[in-house]
């Protein structure tokens, strides 16, 4: 999921996501299973995830039955 909106950034900080200082979110990868339980999390501040399709379906391959 890409988060386009989040005004209050209560998703963000819900996540971590949020920046410090400046008014905007870094830049989290997040695998969430249908409980709401974060099974992985990569926090990559402003870079890309190297690979992030493949790193992403390894991930999920790896921990959703």
């Amino acid at each position: 999921m890409t988060l386009l909106v989040d005004e209050k950034g209560k998703i963000a900080k819900r996540y971590d996501a949020d920046h410090w200082i400046l008014p905007l979110s870094k830049r989290v990868y997040l695998v969430i299973d249908r409980n709401l339980n974060v099974l992985y999390r990569k926090d990559m501040g402003f870079d890309l995830l190297p690979d992030q399709t493949q790193t992403l379906i390894r991930e999920i391959d790896a921990k959703i039955p």
